[in-house]
């Protein structure tokens, strides 16, 4: 090899090893972040004497070389009526090389005149990267549990929705809502009846207050922008349940629909055809779902769970922090593979770069590309 041949590979060499660790200030700053935020109106019967519950969970991860920050704060509190509360984790690696906030709030209220209680429950989240060979995620789940006792129960429950799936750097951010009645009977059985259930990714799911009360009177899903795939499942029935039910199910690739299914309450709904790109404007959604229920006879109603979760981050697979696990990643925990420490190729956390690190990679190959 020729002086000047090994001059240009070695300067190839040293100015990949440069950007590999470019400081903060000097690199672009990628973040993903949610924000599921659900309105609720509760009507219990009157014999009902109710508790409230408040369950929280958030988590920050933030790691760099030679850096691993974990933040969780986690609890469960009796709460009177009316009664608000934030809770929030927060991670800093490596001089704000990654850093991740979680949060989850929660309001509620009496409605006057009423045997009826309302307010709102929210989790939210950022998770950001400045630095190659780093990461962060965020996670936060935010629970309001109505406690009841009431045999053979009747009531309503008013649920709308509201949240942003808000992703750059190519992560991941999921969003579930679930309404659930906790049911038992003289025999000791327990079961769940679940109301209503969404699973989203990728869209946001947008309300429009008209009359400035705080409650959304008119809605809509908006995809994201994202590419890869998308999907929205929402489920309303439930045993208990006397109002009318339904199921959405849409998915998007690279904004283009493979999958537009609905029946019941959403069977108005417009939902575009296979094979068309999603409206620009998105697509009207109701505002609000009245949850009607009747408990089964003989059973008791002991509570009702309300529910928002959300995440967003980068995967430990990702450990050059691009956004797309790739070969790069797989080399990096090549050329790493034995190593001992806080390294960000070990992807599993155990104190070395072995197999399963290697593994690791392989397996979420392709993810966020």
């Amino acid at each position: 090899m020729s002086r000047r041949n090994s001059w240009c590979i070695g300067f190839v060499v040293s100015a990949l090893l440069t950007l590999w660790n470019v400081p903060a200030s000097a690199q672009d700053v990628r973040c993903c972040s949610f924000n599921v935020r659900h309105n609720f109106r509760v009507c219990l019967p009157r014999d009902c004497q109710p508790r409230v519950q408040w369950c929280w969970h958030t988590h920050a991860l933030a790691w760099a070389p030679a850096s691993n920050q974990v933040s969780t704060n986690s609890g469960c509190n009796f709460y009177p009526v009316p009664s608000t509360d934030t809770q929030c984790a927060t991670a800093v690696a490596a001089q704000e090389c990654a850093f991740a906030t979680a949060c989850a709030r929660f309001q509620v209220d009496w409605i006057p005149g009423t045997h009826c209680i309302q307010g709102f429950h929210e989790a939210f989240g950022r998770s950001c990267v400045r630095c190659r060979r780093s990461g962060a995620s965020a996670a936060a789940r935010s629970r309001i549990t109505v406690l009841c006792g009431t045999l053979n129960a009747a009531g309503q429950v008013v649920w709308q929705p509201a949240f942003q799936d808000v992703v750059g750097g190519r992560c991941g951010v999921q969003n579930t809502d679930p309404v659930i009645l906790h049911l038992s009977n003289a025999a000791g059985q327990q079961r769940q009846d679940t109301l209503f259930d969404l699973r989203s990714s990728g869209f946001n799911w947008e309300t429009q207050d008209l009359d400035g009360d705080g409650w959304g009177d008119s809605a809509r899903i908006v995809w994201n922008g994202r590419g890869g795939e998308c999907d929205l499942l929402i489920l309303v029935g439930g045993d208990s349940l006397q109002s009318p039910g339904g199921r959405l199910h849409l998915s998007l690739q690279d904004g283009i629909v493979t999958r537009a299914e609905r029946s019941g309450i959403f069977a108005r709904v417009p939902l575009p055809s296979v094979g068309d790109p999603m409206p620009a404007e998105g697509i009207p959604m109701p505002a609000e779902f009245n949850l009607q229920f009747q408990v089964p006879q003989g059973w008791m109603l002991d509570s009702i769970d309300m529910g928002g979760d959300g995440s967003a981050g980068h995967s430990r697979a990702d450990i050059d922090g691009s956004g797309c696990v790739d070969d790069a990643d797989l080399l990096a925990v090549l050329f790493a593979f034995g190593q001992m420490g806080e390294l960000p190729e070990d992807v599993d956390g155990n104190g070395i770069v072995d197999d399963a690190d290697l593994l690791a990679v392989l397996f979420a190959f392709g993810e966020g590309c």
